[in-house]
C-alpha cells in the first residue's frame, strides 16, 4: 500500500502538501484548491476550501490504481471531521488501527483524533470514490459563534468543546437524503468566482446543520455508558432553564427538581458532560454574559451584578478578574474612553 504522510501546519496545507507528495502541481482560485490526480496514480480530482469561520469542505471524485493511505496530522489544530461516502468505500483509523471503521455508500463518519494522533484514510484500488467531508477547526469555529459555547446543548457541547484533543471520536451511521442532495448540489455547481465561494460556504453550513439535527435525534455520539439518555435530557432542561432565567436560577436542589433527578445525579451528569459542577457551569455562564454586557458600556457594575442574580459586587469583581485578568471597572473605563 502506498502511504502519503501529510504533516500539516494549517488546514490550507492539505492539497498543496498532497500535490508535493505526488510530485505534481495544484491550482488555487479564491481560496479553493484543486488537485488533478496524475495519470500514473489514477483519475479524477480532489478539491478543498476553508472558510474564516473554521469550516472546511473537501470533495473527492476519483479512482486510484493502487491502494492508497493518507496519514493526516495537524499538530497545531485539533479538528473534527464529518465524512460522507457517496460512492465506493473508505477506511478510517487512528495511529495503529485504533477505532478502525469502513464507511460505504450513504454512510457517514464523525472522526476526531486525540492530541498527537494521526488520522488515516485508506482508499481501495480501482474503486470509484465520491467522498465529501467537512473539517472543522473547533477553536476557530467557536469564535464564529455569536454566543458562548456553554450555552450549547450537551449533545453539541462535546463535539465542539474539545479544542485540545483530549478525546477521540469515531462514530458512524447513515445520513439523510437532504444531506446527499446538498452534496450533489455542490458537485453540480457551475457558478464561478466569488459567488461560487459563497454558494459552497452556505451549502457546507447546510450539510453541517442537517448532520447536527440528526445527531440530536439519534444521540449517536453521546450514548455514554455512565449516563442514560434520560440523564442527558435532564441536563438539557437545566441548561435551557439557566439560559432563560439567569437572574433567578436558585440552588442545585432547585435545578434538580426542574431536571427531574436528584441533586447528586445532576452533579454527576454535569461532570460527565461539561467536566464541571453545576455551580461552576453557572458561574462561567454568568461571567460570559457579564463580559458581553460590560463591553457594550450601557450598564454599570452594580446593574450587571443585579441582572445576573448575584448578591455580592465584590465577589463578582473577584471572580471576573480571576477569569479575564481585568476588573469590571477597567472594562467600563475602556469603553468610556472610546
Amino acid at each position: 500500500m502506498k502511504t502519503y504522510h501529510l504533516d500539516l501546519n494549517d488546514v490550507d496545507d492539505f492539497i498543496p502538501e498532497l500535490a508535493n507528495e505526488l510530485g505534481i502541481k495544484h491550482s488555487e482560485h479564491l481560496g479553493e484548491y484543486t488537485l488533478k490526480v496524475p495519470n500514473k496514480n489514477g483519475e479524477g480530482e480532489i478539491r478543498g476550501i476553508n472558510f474564516p469561520n473554521g469550516l472546511g469542505l473537501y470533495t473527492y471524485h476519483c479512482k486510484f490504481y493502487e491502494n492508497l493511505r493518507f496519514k493526516v496530522s495537524l499538530p497545531a489544530i485539533k479538528p473534527i471531521r464529518f465524512l460522507y461516502c457517496i460512492e465506493g468505500a473508505v477506511d478510517s483509523y487512528f495511529n495503529n488501527n485504533e477505532d478502525f471503521t469502513t464507511i460505504e455508500n450513504h454512510q457517514f463518519l464523525i472522526a476526531a483524533p486525540k492530541d498527537g494522533e494521526t488520522h488515516n484514510l485508506v482508499f481501495k484500488k480501482n474503486t470509484e470514490i465520491a467522498l465529501c467531508y467537512l473539517e472543522i477547526d473547533r477553536l476557530k469555529f467557536q469564535r464564529y459563534f455569536s454566543f458562548d459555547l456553554n450555552q450549547l446543548e450537551p449533545v453539541f457541547y462535546k463535539i465542539f468543546s474539545d479544542t485540545k484533543g483530549k478525546n477521540r471520536i469515531s462514530k458512524t451511521g447513515s445520513f439523510s437524503l437532504k444531506t446527499a442532495e446538498t452534496i450533489k448540489e455542490i458537485k453540480n455547481c457551475e457558478i464561478d468566482g466569488f459567488p461560487r465561494v459563497n454558494f459552497i460556504g452556505a451549502k457546507s453550513l447546510e450539510i453541517l446543520s442537517y448532520m447536527l439535527s440528526r445527531f440530536k435525534r439519534e444521540k449517536q455520539i453521546f450514548k455514554n455508558k455512565t449516563l442514560r439518555e434520560s440523564d442527558i435530557q435532564a441536563v438539557e432542561r437545566v441548561v435551557e432553564y439557566i439560559n432563560c432565567n439567569i437572574a433567578k436560577v436558585g440552588t442545585v436542589n432547585d435545578l434538580a427538581k426542574i431536571a427531574g433527578i436528584n441533586s447528586n445525579k445532576l452533579q454527576e451528569s454535569f461532570q460527565v458532560i461539561y467536566g464541571k459542577t453545576v455551580n461552576e457551569y453557572l458561574r462561567d455562564i454568568r461571567l460570559t454574559k457579564a463580559l458581553n454586557i460590560l463591553t457594550t458600556g450601557d450598564k454599570n457594575v452594580s446593574e450587571v451584578v443585579y441582572e445576573l442574580g448575584l448578591s455580592s459586587r465584590s465577589y463578582f469583581s473577584k471572580i471576573f478578574k480571576a477569569k479575564y485578568g481585568i476588573s469590571p471597572r477597567q472594562i467600563l473605563a475602556t469603553q468610556s474612553g472610546k
